[in-house]
């Protein structure tokens, strides 16, 4: 059996902020950047593409993730305890 080194080094540079809170979210998680660096390029060759989407939201999708990250906005989110409620709720008219 033939065993792989790993011998090539990808550098690239990125926000102190954005690395700092990234790895903050791999510790806990257990996973090392260099691991999920590795873990990253394998998906790319696995889907034969970026394993995500790279869409550019339209207006009214970008207006609600906005509206998401803010606390006073989710509080007047509807909720539902099981998925029957769940799809009650979605299936429901819209309130205008």
């Amino acid at each position: 059996m033939t065993t792989l080194g790993k011998a090539d080094v990808v550098r690239a540079r990125i926000e102190t902020k954005v690395k700092r809170d990234a790895e903050t979210i791999l510790k806990r998680i257990g996973v090392s950047h260099s691991t999920f660096i590795n873990m990253s390029y394998r998906a790319i060759v696995e889907t034969g593409g970026i394993p995500f989407s790279l869409h550019v939201p339209n207006r009214a999708t970008a207006q609600a993730l906005r509206a998401a990250k803010n606390p006073a906005k989710r509080a007047s989110y509807s909720k539902a305890s099981t998925l029957g409620e769940l799809h009650a709720k979605l299936n429901a008219p819209a309130k205008r």
